[in-house]
């Protein structure tokens, strides 16, 4: 996964890391492979016990919080060098996001990391459109983003960045009967890249957003 090369070198150099969403822990267990203090944090207790399961398997170690993450987090206040979440903001509403990040900040030392799907990948916005119309999407509610930056600026001091990765991934969403033929021009028209380096013209799958504190 594209993705987990990018929180790897995000969390270079850091210690503690909150998964907020965890949902089945397969992030949280490549970065406890890495080294890394993971606490993993899901309202579904089917989802921990499987991340559990899995961390057993692997024999790493970590803890595991059920809990509401658009509650009040039940952690101390700068308890985490890192907080990050990855495929759970996009299901919420603006004043449920607010909340999240507002406890993520709160919770975290140094960095917030955010994933969502990105809004400006062509591949994936043809995709998902061809799919809900034919009934054949699975995730329903999940709303794109462009930027996730506004949400930031109520939180304080920080250095925001943003960036789209997994392009190559984008085109998997192209399941219509032109599909393939989509993917071939698309591939043509951009710049073959390493899916976790940020993707050319930002038509990456997934939008990244990095606030460090200052």
């Amino acid at each position: 996964m594209p993705w987990a090369d990018v929180l790897i070198d995000s969390c270079r150099g850091v210690q503690t890391v909150l998964d907020l969403g965890s949902g089945r822990g397969e992030l949280s267990a490549v970065l406890a492979l890495n080294a890394k203090s993971v606490t993993l944090v899901d309202w579904s207790a089917e989802n921990l016990r499987f991340s559990r399961e899995l961390f057993k398997a692997l024999d790493i170690e970590g803890r595991f919080c059920q809990a509401d993450v658009t509650k009040p987090l039940p952690f101390r206040t700068s308890s985490y060098d890192v907080v990050f979440t990855c495929g759970v903001l996009e299901f919420f509403s603006d004043s449920q996001i607010e909340v999240v990040l507002e406890e993520s900040w709160r919770v975290c030392k140094r960095k917030l990391i955010v994933l969502v799907p990105n809004a400006l990948s062509v591949a994936y916005r043809l995709g998902k459109w061809y799919m809900e119309r034919t009934g054949a999407w699975n995730w329903n509610g999940e709303v794109p983003f462009r930027s996730l930056k506004p949400y930031f600026k109520q939180l304080g001091a920080m250095r925001v960045a943003e960036r789209s990765i997994a392009s190559r991934h984008a085109l998997k969403f192209l399941t219509m009967p032109v599909g393939k033929q989509l993917a071939r021009l698309l591939q043509r028209a951009l710049p073959s890249t390493v899916d976790s380096r940020p993707a050319f013209l930002r038509q990456g799958y997934l939008l990244v957003t990095v606030a460090e504190k200052l």
